[in-house]
């Protein structure tokens, strides 16, 4: 963009204007590929990137596309906030006679209802790269792409948003993915021939960036192990099994912790209620499904 503090340089594009429908209405937009290009000047470290990606090894990274930052931390000030208003309101009910009921007849509700959302949401499938076939996994609304690498199309873009009484118009930042019909792999028919889909969304600029230069260095087979350690939390199964390396009280204060706090880890491993990649790309990975 243009007017960025950092030195995005990458080419303008007008994909947007080509959609049939424009969603976003965003401005400002880059194209960071084909080919596929990193920001200069912005960290291409996997560190605090855990929230972005679902399942990385050496074939395949999963990144998510919606709700990351929220769905996966929402839980921790909401918990934290909860936990401590009934205390207090608990202490004061010991002097004031129908305090901590009145309180927990407006709390535990409210508690309740953010719980549900988290259980019954659907889980989406992330973007799959597939680096040994050099191939895009993609679902949208029920229509898979396969995209080769060279010719993926992803920008970034920005609109403002307007976050209430007293502060000012803030920047949201995006990063999309273009999906063409000639990519068509699997499940429904196209309905048109040029569609996007929002793979980031974030009011952190360098964010986007550090995230977008991490995939394009695993790409290119460029992360080493230690720094797959950096990712222990991107899904449950990671997280065991950095625990099983851990002492058995570090293992149950581990799982407790979460268990109060991000029980989200947990719930997209268990809950019935996710999305599943359909049979002909389940026949080339097997059924690995990670949210």
């Amino acid at each position: 963009m243009s007017d960025s503090p950092l030195n995005c340089d990458l080419p303008e594009t007008d994909l947007e204007q080509q959609l049939q429908k424009p969603w976003y209405r965003t401005q400002g937009e880059r194209l960071a590929s084909p080919p596929a290009s990193m920001v200069a000047g912005v960290s291409t470290s996997s560190d605090a990137m855990d929230f972005g990606f679902s399942h990385i090894d050496e074939r395949i990274i999963d990144v998510r596309t919606a709700f990351m930052i929220l769905r996966r931390f929402q839980l921790v000030p909401i918990n934290l906030f909860m936990i401590v208003a009934l205390s207090i309101m608990w202490i004061i009910g010991q002097f004031y006679y129908g305090v901590f009921a009145a309180s927990a007849a407006l709390f535990v509700p409210l508690w309740a209802a953010v719980y549900l959302f988290e259980i019954f949401f659907p889980l989406t499938l992330p973007v799959r790269i597939d680096r040994h076939g050099g191939v895009v996994y993609v679902g949208h609304r029920g229509t898979f792409y396969r995209i080769p690498w060279n010719e993926l199309e992803v920008s970034f873009s920005h609109n403002l948003q307007y976050l209430g009484s007293g502060v000012m118009w803030e920047r949201q930042y995006y990063s999309h993915l273009y999906l063409r019909n000639n990519h068509y792999f699997c499940g429904k028919k196209p309905k048109r021939a040029l569609q996007r889909k929002r793979i980031s969304s974030t009011f952190n600029e360098g964010v986007m960036y550090q995230r977008w230069n991490f995939i394009v260095r695993y790409y290119h087979g460029e992360v080493a192990e230690k720094e797959r350690v950096e990712l222990i939390g991107i899904n449950h199964d990671s997280y065991k099994r950095y625990l099983n390396s851990k002492t058995l009280i570090r293992r149950i204060l581990g799982n407790l912790v979460f268990m109060i706090f991000m029980p989200s880890m947990f719930w997209w491993k268990l809950t019935p209620f996710k999305f599943k990649w359909p049979k002909e790309i389940e026949a080339i990975f097997g059924k690995k499904n990670y949210y």
